[in-house]
Protein backbone atom coordinates (compact mmCIF):
# COMPACT_ATOMS: atom_id res chain seq x y z
CA UNK A 1 0.00 0.00 0.00
CA UNK A 2 2.77 2.39 0.79
CA UNK A 3 4.64 2.06 -2.81
CA UNK A 4 0.76 2.67 -4.35
CA UNK A 5 0.61 6.12 -1.76
CA UNK A 6 4.13 6.98 -3.39
CA UNK A 7 3.28 7.40 -7.18
CA UNK A 8 -0.40 8.71 -6.20
CA UNK A 9 -1.58 12.48 -6.00
CA UNK A 10 -4.61 11.32 -5.09
CA UNK A 11 -5.32 8.33 -2.74
CA UNK A 12 -8.56 7.05 -1.36
CA UNK A 13 -9.72 4.94 1.10
CA UNK A 14 -12.72 2.82 0.15
CA UNK A 15 -15.22 0.60 1.72
CA UNK A 16 -19.16 0.82 1.50
CA UNK A 17 -21.78 1.35 3.98
CA UNK A 18 -25.22 -0.91 3.37
CA UNK A 19 -24.32 -2.02 0.02
CA UNK A 20 -22.94 1.56 -1.00
CA UNK A 21 -19.40 2.59 -1.76
CA UNK A 22 -17.91 5.60 -0.52
CA UNK A 23 -14.44 6.62 -0.83
CA UNK A 24 -12.23 8.83 1.68
CA UNK A 25 -10.24 10.99 -0.29
CA UNK A 26 -6.58 11.34 1.74
CA UNK A 27 -4.76 14.61 2.27
CA UNK A 28 -1.09 14.99 1.09
CA UNK A 29 1.26 12.74 3.34
CA UNK A 30 4.68 13.06 3.30
CA UNK A 31 5.44 10.06 2.15
CA UNK A 32 4.14 11.32 -1.41
CA UNK A 33 6.37 14.17 -1.24
CA UNK A 34 9.94 14.99 -2.33
CA UNK A 35 12.31 15.26 1.21
CA UNK A 36 11.36 19.17 1.69
CA UNK A 37 8.01 18.04 1.65
CA UNK A 38 7.29 21.46 -0.84
CA UNK A 39 6.77 18.86 -4.43
CA UNK A 40 5.37 15.40 -5.25
CA UNK A 41 8.00 12.52 -5.15
CA UNK A 42 8.14 12.62 -9.02
CA UNK A 43 9.15 16.43 -8.98
CA UNK A 44 5.64 17.81 -9.84
CA UNK A 45 5.07 20.69 -8.06
CA UNK A 46 1.90 20.69 -4.72
CA UNK A 47 -0.98 21.58 -6.62
CA UNK A 48 -2.01 25.36 -5.91
CA UNK A 49 -5.65 26.16 -5.74
CA UNK A 50 -7.92 29.37 -6.33
CA UNK A 51 -11.12 30.87 -4.82
CA UNK A 52 -13.54 33.06 -4.54
CA UNK A 53 -15.19 34.45 -1.21
CA UNK A 54 -18.23 36.81 -3.06
CA UNK A 55 -20.28 39.01 -0.68
CA UNK A 56 -22.72 42.02 -1.28
CA UNK A 57 -23.21 45.37 -0.55
CA UNK A 58 -20.16 46.86 -0.36
CA UNK A 59 -17.77 48.10 2.05
CA UNK A 60 -17.54 50.61 4.71
CA UNK A 61 -14.54 52.49 3.81
CA UNK A 62 -14.21 54.29 7.17
CA UNK A 63 -13.76 50.93 9.18
CA UNK A 64 -11.62 48.89 5.92
CA UNK A 65 -8.88 51.13 4.73
CA UNK A 66 -5.41 51.05 6.77
CA UNK A 67 -3.85 53.95 7.78
CA UNK A 68 -0.47 53.23 6.39
CA UNK A 69 0.62 50.90 3.53
CA UNK A 70 3.85 48.70 3.00
CA UNK A 71 4.81 45.36 4.16
CA UNK A 72 5.26 43.46 7.95
CA UNK A 73 4.70 45.84 10.56
CA UNK A 74 4.30 49.05 8.29
CA UNK A 75 0.72 48.63 8.08
CA UNK A 76 -2.21 47.35 10.72
CA UNK A 77 -5.20 45.46 10.55
CA UNK A 78 -8.57 48.12 10.16
CA UNK A 79 -11.19 47.97 12.47
CA UNK A 80 -13.14 45.43 9.78
CA UNK A 81 -10.90 42.94 9.38
CA UNK A 82 -9.35 42.24 13.13
CA UNK A 83 -10.81 39.04 12.57
CA UNK A 84 -7.88 38.30 10.57
CA UNK A 85 -4.92 39.33 13.50
CA UNK A 86 -3.52 35.72 13.54
CA UNK A 87 -3.76 35.38 9.45
CA UNK A 88 -2.48 38.56 8.90
CA UNK A 89 1.16 36.90 7.06
CA UNK A 90 -1.07 35.38 4.36
CA UNK A 91 -3.40 38.58 3.63
CA UNK A 92 -2.53 40.90 0.78
CA UNK A 93 -5.04 43.94 1.33
CA UNK A 94 -5.43 45.75 -2.31
CA UNK A 95 -7.29 49.16 -2.16
CA UNK A 96 -8.03 51.71 -4.40
CA UNK A 97 -8.74 50.23 -7.74
CA UNK A 98 -11.84 51.12 -9.93
CA UNK A 99 -14.30 49.80 -12.46
CA UNK A 100 -13.80 52.02 -15.06
CA UNK A 101 -14.13 55.72 -14.72
CA UNK A 102 -15.22 54.87 -10.82
CA UNK A 103 -18.89 56.31 -11.45
CA UNK A 104 -22.20 55.51 -9.65
CA UNK A 105 -23.48 51.73 -11.36
CA UNK A 106 -25.91 49.08 -9.78
CA UNK A 107 -24.75 46.02 -7.63
CA UNK A 108 -25.50 43.96 -10.51
CA UNK A 109 -23.04 45.39 -12.86
CA UNK A 110 -20.32 45.49 -10.38
CA UNK A 111 -20.97 41.67 -9.92
CA UNK A 112 -20.57 41.35 -13.92
CA UNK A 113 -17.31 43.40 -13.71
CA UNK A 114 -15.40 41.98 -10.47
CA UNK A 115 -16.33 38.14 -11.13
CA UNK A 116 -16.09 38.52 -15.06
CA UNK A 117 -14.21 41.70 -16.23
CA UNK A 118 -17.87 42.72 -17.62
CA UNK A 119 -20.40 42.11 -20.00
CA UNK A 120 -18.90 40.99 -23.31
CA UNK A 121 -19.69 44.42 -24.84
CA UNK A 122 -16.35 46.70 -24.82
CA UNK A 123 -16.68 49.46 -22.45
CA UNK A 124 -13.80 52.17 -21.18
CA UNK A 125 -16.54 54.41 -19.09
CA UNK A 126 -19.04 54.19 -17.17
CA UNK A 127 -21.48 55.89 -20.02
CA UNK A 128 -20.57 53.14 -22.76
CA UNK A 129 -22.51 50.75 -20.15
CA UNK A 130 -25.91 49.15 -21.76
CA UNK A 131 -25.76 47.87 -25.13
CA UNK A 132 -25.49 43.89 -23.93
CA UNK A 133 -29.36 42.70 -23.90
CA UNK A 134 -28.79 41.15 -21.44
CA UNK A 135 -28.54 43.55 -18.83
CA UNK A 136 -27.16 43.83 -14.98
CA UNK A 137 -30.30 44.39 -13.25
CA UNK A 138 -33.32 42.95 -14.32
CA UNK A 139 -34.81 39.79 -13.97
CA UNK A 140 -32.79 38.63 -17.15
CA UNK A 141 -29.42 39.46 -15.91
CA UNK A 142 -26.99 36.89 -16.28
CA UNK A 143 -23.04 36.92 -16.50
CA UNK A 144 -22.34 36.82 -20.72
CA UNK A 145 -18.75 35.77 -20.63
CA UNK A 146 -17.55 33.37 -18.09
CA UNK A 147 -16.31 34.00 -14.52
CA UNK A 148 -12.83 34.19 -13.34
CA UNK A 149 -13.34 30.78 -11.34
CA UNK A 150 -14.44 28.95 -14.39
CA UNK A 151 -12.00 30.40 -16.85
CA UNK A 152 -9.04 28.94 -14.08
CA UNK A 153 -11.12 25.56 -13.82
CA UNK A 154 -11.49 25.30 -17.29
CA UNK A 155 -7.35 25.09 -17.67
CA UNK A 156 -6.41 23.34 -14.11
CA UNK A 157 -9.48 21.88 -12.80
CA UNK A 158 -9.11 18.94 -15.42
CA UNK A 159 -8.72 15.27 -13.59
CA UNK A 160 -9.99 15.92 -10.60
CA UNK A 161 -12.90 14.52 -9.32
CA UNK A 162 -14.73 18.54 -9.21
CA UNK A 163 -13.54 20.59 -11.49
CA UNK A 164 -14.33 23.08 -9.38
CA UNK A 165 -16.39 23.37 -6.12
CA UNK A 166 -19.20 25.99 -5.07
CA UNK A 167 -20.62 26.33 -1.94
CA UNK A 168 -22.42 29.82 -0.23
CA UNK A 169 -24.22 30.16 3.31
CA UNK A 170 -27.12 32.93 2.72
CA UNK A 171 -29.81 32.23 -0.24
CA UNK A 172 -30.41 35.48 -1.81
CA UNK A 173 -33.00 38.12 -0.58
CA UNK A 174 -33.18 40.58 -2.75
CA UNK A 175 -34.84 42.16 -5.82
CA UNK A 176 -34.87 39.76 -9.03
CA UNK A 177 -31.67 40.06 -10.79
CA UNK A 178 -31.59 36.80 -12.77
CA UNK A 179 -28.57 34.89 -12.60
CA UNK A 180 -26.29 37.76 -11.17
CA UNK A 181 -27.33 37.74 -7.49
CA UNK A 182 -28.18 33.88 -6.94
CA UNK A 183 -24.14 32.40 -8.61
CA UNK A 184 -20.82 33.01 -8.41
CA UNK A 185 -19.44 30.43 -10.83
CA UNK A 186 -21.04 30.68 -14.79
CA UNK A 187 -19.60 29.39 -17.93
CA UNK A 188 -21.55 31.97 -20.17
CA UNK A 189 -24.92 33.21 -20.28
CA UNK A 190 -27.55 31.09 -17.81
CA UNK A 191 -24.83 28.13 -17.82
CA UNK A 192 -24.19 28.64 -14.47
CA UNK A 193 -23.62 26.20 -11.19
CA UNK A 194 -25.65 27.65 -7.79
CA UNK A 195 -23.64 27.21 -4.18
CA UNK A 196 -24.64 24.43 -1.91
CA UNK A 197 -25.36 25.86 1.00
CA UNK A 198 -26.86 22.61 2.92
CA UNK A 199 -23.87 21.17 4.84
CA UNK A 200 -25.63 17.42 4.66
CA UNK A 201 -25.62 17.81 0.98
CA UNK A 202 -21.76 18.96 0.42
CA UNK A 203 -21.12 16.49 2.86
CA UNK A 204 -22.51 13.67 0.66
CA UNK A 205 -21.60 14.71 -2.69
CA UNK A 206 -17.95 15.15 -1.32
CA UNK A 207 -17.56 12.03 0.94
CA UNK A 208 -20.90 9.66 -0.34
CA UNK A 209 -21.71 6.95 -2.69
CA UNK A 210 -19.13 5.81 -5.34
CA UNK A 211 -20.30 4.36 -8.61
CA UNK A 212 -17.39 2.87 -10.96
CA UNK A 213 -17.35 4.83 -13.77
CA UNK A 214 -19.43 7.89 -12.78
CA UNK A 215 -17.49 11.51 -11.65
CA UNK A 216 -18.20 11.63 -8.19
CA UNK A 217 -20.34 14.35 -7.07
CA UNK A 218 -22.73 12.80 -9.92
CA UNK A 219 -24.10 9.95 -8.07
CA UNK A 220 -27.44 9.76 -5.79
CA UNK A 221 -26.12 9.95 -2.16
CA UNK A 222 -28.28 9.25 1.50
CA UNK A 223 -29.80 12.59 2.13
CA UNK A 224 -28.62 11.75 6.04
CA UNK A 225 -25.92 9.85 6.05
CA UNK A 226 -26.51 9.86 10.49
CA UNK A 227 -30.62 9.15 10.17
CA UNK A 228 -30.94 7.08 6.98
CA UNK A 229 -27.74 4.97 7.01
CA UNK A 230 -27.17 4.76 10.97
CA UNK A 231 -23.79 4.42 10.88
CA UNK A 232 -20.54 7.05 9.95
CA UNK A 233 -18.92 7.17 6.32
CA UNK A 234 -15.32 6.39 8.59
CA UNK A 235 -16.76 3.19 9.85
CA UNK A 236 -16.97 2.20 6.04
CA UNK A 237 -13.58 2.74 5.55
CA UNK A 238 -11.95 2.18 9.11
CA UNK A 239 -10.17 -1.33 7.62
CA UNK A 240 -8.77 -0.20 5.02
CA UNK A 241 -7.47 2.77 7.16
CA UNK A 242 -5.25 0.81 9.43
CA UNK A 243 -3.75 -1.15 7.43
CA UNK A 244 -2.44 1.78 5.81
CA UNK A 245 -1.72 3.25 8.97
CA UNK A 246 0.67 0.39 9.24
CA UNK A 247 2.63 1.90 6.55
CA UNK A 248 3.09 5.38 7.65
CA UNK A 249 5.78 6.59 9.38
CA UNK A 250 5.28 8.13 12.63
CA UNK A 251 4.04 11.82 11.32
CA UNK A 252 1.97 10.65 8.65
CA UNK A 253 0.55 8.47 10.64
CA UNK A 254 -0.63 11.45 13.04
CA UNK A 255 -1.46 13.28 10.13
CA UNK A 256 -4.18 10.05 8.75
CA UNK A 257 -5.44 10.26 12.52
CA UNK A 258 -6.00 13.55 12.46
CA UNK A 259 -7.75 14.19 9.07
CA UNK A 260 -9.82 11.34 10.33
CA UNK A 261 -10.97 12.91 13.65
CA UNK A 262 -11.64 16.36 11.62
CA UNK A 263 -14.44 14.24 9.19
CA UNK A 264 -16.00 12.59 12.40
CA UNK A 265 -16.19 16.23 13.96
CA UNK A 266 -17.76 17.64 10.66
CA UNK A 267 -20.02 15.07 10.11
CA UNK A 268 -20.79 15.67 14.49
CA UNK A 269 -21.30 19.46 13.66
CA UNK A 270 -23.55 18.95 10.67
CA UNK A 271 -26.02 16.65 12.23
CA UNK A 272 -26.80 19.43 14.06
CA UNK A 273 -27.58 22.34 11.43
CA UNK A 274 -30.77 22.74 9.58
CA UNK A 275 -30.64 22.90 5.93
CA UNK A 276 -30.82 26.39 4.06
CA UNK A 277 -34.36 26.79 2.30
CA UNK A 278 -34.64 29.09 -0.18
CA UNK A 279 -37.74 32.36 0.51
CA UNK A 280 -41.00 30.26 -0.18
CA UNK A 281 -39.84 26.73 0.40
CA UNK A 282 -41.06 24.10 2.98
CA UNK A 283 -38.59 21.70 4.55
CA UNK A 284 -39.64 18.02 2.76
CA UNK A 285 -39.57 14.89 4.41
CA UNK A 286 -37.00 12.31 4.31
CA UNK A 287 -37.78 9.23 4.33
CA UNK A 288 -39.51 8.56 7.75
CA UNK A 289 -36.83 11.01 8.91
CA UNK A 290 -39.14 15.10 8.81
CA UNK A 291 -36.71 17.76 8.74
CA UNK A 292 -37.42 20.50 11.01
CA UNK A 293 -38.18 24.32 9.75
CA UNK A 294 -35.39 26.51 8.97
CA UNK A 295 -33.76 27.65 12.85
CA UNK A 296 -34.35 31.25 13.80
CA UNK A 297 -31.67 30.46 16.59
CA UNK A 298 -28.58 32.54 15.40
CA UNK A 299 -25.83 30.59 16.47
CA UNK A 300 -27.15 28.22 13.22
CA UNK A 301 -25.88 31.17 10.85
CA UNK A 302 -22.13 30.84 12.02
CA UNK A 303 -22.45 26.96 12.73
CA UNK A 304 -23.37 26.71 9.18
CA UNK A 305 -20.66 28.43 7.75
CA UNK A 306 -17.96 27.22 9.87
CA UNK A 307 -19.21 23.50 8.66
CA UNK A 308 -18.98 24.51 5.32
CA UNK A 309 -15.35 26.44 5.81
CA UNK A 310 -13.92 22.89 7.30
CA UNK A 311 -15.31 20.94 4.48
CA UNK A 312 -14.03 23.83 1.75
CA UNK A 313 -10.62 22.97 3.42
CA UNK A 314 -10.49 19.08 3.29
CA UNK A 315 -11.68 18.89 -0.18
CA UNK A 316 -8.43 21.24 -0.88
CA UNK A 317 -6.04 19.29 1.13
CA UNK A 318 -7.49 15.90 -0.45
CA UNK A 319 -7.19 17.07 -3.80
CA UNK A 320 -10.63 16.88 -4.47
CA UNK A 321 -10.62 20.24 -6.62
CA UNK A 322 -8.27 22.97 -7.12
CA UNK A 323 -10.94 25.76 -7.75
CA UNK A 324 -13.84 26.90 -5.33
CA UNK A 325 -16.18 29.89 -4.99
CA UNK A 326 -18.01 30.48 -1.93
CA UNK A 327 -20.99 33.04 -1.74
CA UNK A 328 -21.48 34.08 1.28
CA UNK A 329 -24.62 36.44 0.21
CA UNK A 330 -25.48 37.85 -3.40
CA UNK A 331 -25.26 41.45 -5.03
CA UNK A 332 -27.45 43.63 -3.66
CA UNK A 333 -28.60 41.48 -0.52
CA UNK A 334 -31.24 41.53 2.00
CA UNK A 335 -30.79 39.61 4.23
CA UNK A 336 -31.16 40.15 7.81
CA UNK A 337 -28.23 38.94 10.48
CA UNK A 338 -29.92 38.22 13.96
CA UNK A 339 -26.75 36.03 14.87
CA UNK A 340 -25.33 39.56 15.43
CA UNK A 341 -28.42 41.36 16.52
CA UNK A 342 -29.31 43.16 13.17
CA UNK A 343 -32.88 42.77 12.16
CA UNK A 344 -32.56 45.45 9.38
CA UNK A 345 -31.63 43.61 5.79
CA UNK A 346 -28.38 44.63 4.87
CA UNK A 347 -29.12 46.49 1.51
CA UNK A 348 -31.40 49.06 3.38
CA UNK A 349 -29.05 49.99 6.02
CA UNK A 350 -26.37 50.46 3.34
CA UNK A 351 -28.76 53.36 2.21
CA UNK A 352 -30.10 54.45 5.91
CA UNK A 353 -27.04 56.34 7.37
CA UNK A 354 -26.86 53.19 9.31
CA UNK A 355 -23.27 53.49 8.92
CA UNK A 356 -22.90 50.97 12.62
CA UNK A 357 -25.63 48.61 11.81
CA UNK A 358 -23.80 48.14 8.40
CA UNK A 359 -20.16 48.12 9.48
CA UNK A 360 -21.08 45.70 12.37
CA UNK A 361 -22.21 43.31 9.55
CA UNK A 362 -19.45 43.26 7.08
CA UNK A 363 -17.10 42.81 10.14
CA UNK A 364 -19.48 39.85 10.74
CA UNK A 365 -18.84 38.65 6.86
CA UNK A 366 -15.01 38.73 7.26
CA UNK A 367 -14.73 36.88 10.47
CA UNK A 368 -16.29 33.83 8.45
CA UNK A 369 -13.68 34.67 5.81
CA UNK A 370 -11.19 34.87 8.02
CA UNK A 371 -12.62 31.21 9.64
CA UNK A 372 -12.27 29.60 6.17
CA UNK A 373 -8.55 30.70 5.67
CA UNK A 374 -8.03 29.35 9.78
CA UNK A 375 -9.34 26.02 8.57
CA UNK A 376 -7.14 26.08 5.58
CA UNK A 377 -4.09 27.42 7.99
CA UNK A 378 -5.05 24.61 10.77
CA UNK A 379 -4.98 21.70 7.36
CA UNK A 380 -1.45 20.44 6.45
CA UNK A 381 -0.35 20.06 3.03
CA UNK A 382 3.37 18.50 2.23
CA UNK A 383 5.39 20.66 4.88
CA UNK A 384 3.29 23.54 4.64
CA UNK A 385 -1.00 24.30 5.22
CA UNK A 386 -3.62 24.43 2.40
CA UNK A 387 -3.39 28.11 2.82
CA UNK A 388 0.07 28.21 1.71
CA UNK A 389 -1.13 26.60 -1.40
CA UNK A 390 -4.34 29.00 -2.36
CA UNK A 391 -5.00 32.29 -3.40
CA UNK A 392 -8.46 33.73 -2.33
CA UNK A 393 -9.96 36.45 -4.18
CA UNK A 394 -12.13 37.81 -1.30
CA UNK A 395 -14.15 40.79 -3.43
CA UNK A 396 -17.91 42.48 -2.69
CA UNK A 397 -20.02 43.86 -6.00
CA UNK A 398 -19.53 47.58 -5.21
CA UNK A 399 -17.02 49.45 -3.55
CA UNK A 400 -18.94 52.46 -1.32
CA UNK A 401 -22.60 50.88 -1.42
CA UNK A 402 -24.31 54.13 -0.42
CA UNK A 403 -23.81 56.08 -3.43
CA UNK A 404 -22.81 53.05 -5.78
CA UNK A 405 -19.62 54.69 -6.28
CA UNK A 406 -17.34 52.19 -8.09
CA UNK A 407 -13.95 53.49 -7.03
CA UNK A 408 -11.54 52.42 -4.44
CA UNK A 409 -12.80 48.97 -4.26
CA UNK A 410 -11.42 46.87 -0.96
CA UNK A 411 -10.52 43.81 -2.31
CA UNK A 412 -8.82 40.99 0.65
CA UNK A 413 -6.63 38.20 -0.93
CA UNK A 414 -5.69 35.22 1.23
CA UNK A 415 -3.12 32.59 0.73
CA UNK A 416 0.55 32.32 -0.61
CA UNK A 417 0.11 30.86 -3.87
CA UNK A 418 2.76 28.25 -3.49
CA UNK A 419 4.79 30.62 -2.25
CA UNK A 420 4.26 33.00 -5.19
CA UNK A 421 2.21 35.39 -2.92
CA UNK A 422 4.38 37.00 0.30
CA UNK A 423 1.30 38.19 2.22
CA UNK A 424 1.42 40.48 4.86
CA UNK A 425 1.00 43.51 2.92
CA UNK A 426 -1.17 46.76 1.96
CA UNK A 427 -1.05 47.66 -1.77
CA UNK A 428 -2.92 51.00 -2.49
CA UNK A 429 -3.20 51.76 -6.30
CA UNK A 430 -5.82 54.79 -6.83
CA UNK A 431 -7.27 54.61 -10.14
CA UNK A 432 -5.76 51.00 -11.69
CA UNK A 433 -8.25 48.48 -12.64
CA UNK A 434 -9.82 45.03 -11.19
CA UNK A 435 -8.78 44.00 -14.32
CA UNK A 436 -5.27 44.02 -14.01
CA UNK A 437 -5.58 42.40 -10.56
CA UNK A 438 -7.75 39.69 -12.07
CA UNK A 439 -5.27 39.15 -14.81
CA UNK A 440 -2.64 38.66 -12.66
CA UNK A 441 -4.14 36.39 -10.58
CA UNK A 442 -5.18 34.02 -13.50
CA UNK A 443 -1.21 34.64 -14.54
CA UNK A 444 -0.45 33.05 -11.18
CA UNK A 445 -2.40 29.66 -11.62
CA UNK A 446 -0.58 29.22 -14.61
CA UNK A 447 -2.76 30.25 -17.37
CA UNK A 448 -0.76 31.73 -20.66
CA UNK A 449 -3.52 34.59 -21.15
CA UNK A 450 -2.02 38.38 -21.91
CA UNK A 451 -5.35 40.51 -22.19
CA UNK A 452 -8.65 40.38 -20.16
CA UNK A 453 -11.83 42.11 -19.95
CA UNK A 454 -14.46 43.64 -22.02
CA UNK A 455 -14.57 46.20 -19.46
CA UNK A 456 -11.28 47.79 -18.83
CA UNK A 457 -9.56 45.37 -21.94
CA UNK A 458 -6.02 45.30 -20.35
CA UNK A 459 -2.74 43.78 -20.36
CA UNK A 460 -0.56 45.44 -17.42
CA UNK A 461 -0.78 43.22 -14.62
CA UNK A 462 -0.20 43.94 -10.73
CA UNK A 463 3.86 42.83 -9.37
CA UNK A 464 2.91 45.36 -6.68
CA UNK A 465 1.67 42.12 -5.19
CA UNK A 466 4.12 39.72 -5.26
CA UNK A 467 7.22 38.89 -4.04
Amino acid sequence: MLSKLKVSRRFALRGAVSGVGVSLWLPVFEAMCNRNGTAFAQGSPLPTSFGIFFWGNGVHRQDWTPTATGNGNAWQLSRNLGSFAALKDAMTLVTGLNMLDGKFKGHGWGALYVLAGGDGFPCVVTSDIGRNPIKGETDKSTQSDPTIDQIIAKAIGTGYPFASLETGVLPYRGIAMGTVSKAIAHRGPYDFTEPERDPKALFNRLFGAVVPGVPMGNTPSPTDISNKLRRSVLDAVIEDGKRLRMSLGSEDGSRLDRHMESVRAIEQRIARVAPVLAPGMSPAPAGNCTKPPVPTDPVDMTQRSKSINRMVAMALACNLTRVYSHLWSGARDDNTYPTIGINANHHDLTHAGKTTEHSSIEGYIMSQYADMAMAMKETPMGAGTVLDNTLIYGISDLSEPGGHIMADYHIVLMGHAGGKVPGNRHVRLPGRKVTELMLTLMQLMGLKIDTFGTWDKTSKTMPEILG
